[in-house]
């Protein structure tokens, strides 16, 4: 039977990944009470199948070929690239256009600055509202002016994104959740131990992001060299894979310095784990030591998990982690303060199990999926009237 609520449109101009943003829009998606998603994007990547078989409508619009070239160029030359093409991005408006007026949408949610300067011409000559999702720290530049002349309002992941972006009038901030189906309470991550040769004893102390350099897991080593001789039942454990983009042999860099540790045991690399509940449970600590954030999802999974988290300062981290509550917070970069704290956790088997606790009945009760998209529908319904 065709769904009688009203339409919304999301756009994602990147769908070759499925890391945390589109994690999230999917989520959001699948959430959706008030309304009925279609979801748009230029390619059939893996975050647009994962949205078809989750079976939510699916639209794909390539870009046009000149624009395919520049589309993802890094730097200077991809800006230039995209200014100039600019003007043939009209072929590209009006079929938007066509698909939205056909479909009955009654507004267009850009889950990124690019995602907000392909749709929000189309939106904007039917009139219809525009929601920018940002979820990254990002100043007031080219992109950005438009994107935000564009939109209705600016959707923020955290309250520092909205500060970088000068607070401006149409800035809301509403927080990334996760489906608490996601990280059931009773998962055991007995077996994920095993995977490695670790008992139920071993104190685990994790890192969990894609291997990327701004999410620091050579700083993660680091303090597990320090750490691991005067900590003899510490295991340490690394979950993520090298994204599209990321330097040449990044990956191998970070195993190299490790190897000290991977030869005793002490650290393993888990690759890339689908179904991170098992993960969180085998964990007893979080390390989350990460340059750059907007929000930084794997914290509060790790927290509706029981497991206290220590992390940077970086973006998201004052909404979700009260200090000495929840976990510790540590400026970026600190690593004296980064292996303080964890171990101070790694001592305290007690301190764990409190802080823990509390993270999870934190998270649990404001970050879930369902919360996120009520806050969203309530801005959505805000601007249309069904």
């Amino acid at each position: 039977m065709p769904d009688p609520r009203p339409t919304l449109l999301f756009y994602e101009a990147n769908d070759d990944r499925f890391y945390g943003a589109g994690r999230v829009l999917l989520w959001l998606m699948q959430n959706l009470k008030q309304f009925s998603p279609l979801f748009v994007a230029p390619g059939q990547g893996e975050l647009t199948r994962r949205v078809a078989a989750a079976g939510i409508p699916v639209q794909r619009m390539p870009l046009p070929p000149p624009w395919q070239a520049v589309a993802r160029r890094p730097g200077l030359g991809g800006r230039m690239g995209r200014m100039l093409l600019a003007p043939t991005m009209a072929a590209y408006t009006l079929p938007l256009m066509q698909l939205m007026r056909r479909s009955h949408v009654l507004g267009v949610h850009a889950n990124s600055t690019r995602a907000a300067l392909l749709a929000g011409p189309a939106a904007r000559m039917l009139g219809l509202p525009l929601w920018w999702h940002v979820r990254r720290e990002r100043s007031l530049g080219v992109s950005e002016r438009l994107a935000l002349a564009l939109c209705d309002r600016v959707i923020c992941v955290s309250e520092a994104v909205a500060r970088r972006l000068g607070n401006p009038a149409k800035a809301v901030v509403i927080h990334d959740g996760v489906p608490l189906a996601r990280m059931p309470a009773a998962a055991n991550g007995l077996a994920f131990r095993q995977r490695f040769g670790w008992g139920a004893d071993d104190v685990v102390v994790g890192a969990v992001a894609s291997l990327a350099p701004n999410k620091r897991h050579d700083l993660f080593i680091r303090m597990a060299q320090e750490l691991a001789p005067g900590y003899p039942m510490a295991r340490f454990v690394i979950c993520g894979d090298e994204p599209a983009g990321a330097p040449p042999g990044y990956g191998k860099s970070l195993r190299t310095q490790a190897a000290d540790l991977v030869a005793a045991g002490r650290l393993a690399f888990a690759g890339f784990v689908e179904e991170m509940a098992t993960a969180y449970a085998a964990m007893d600590v979080l390390c989350f030591p990460s340059d750059v954030e907007g929000f930084g999802l794997v914290a509060i999974e790790a927290m509706m998990m029981a497991v206290p988290v220590v992390r940077t300062a970086t973006a998201g981290s004052a909404d979700m982690i009260e200090h000495g509550q929840h976990g510790f917070l540590t400026p970026v970069g600190d690593l004296p303060a980064l292996t303080q704290h964890v171990a101070l956790l790694l001592q305290q088997p007690g301190l764990r199990t409190r802080m823990g606790r509390a993270a999870q009945a934190h998270a649990r009760a404001h970050f879930s999926a369902a919360a996120m998209a009520a806050r969203s529908e309530a801005l959505f319904g805000a601007r249309i009237r069904p």
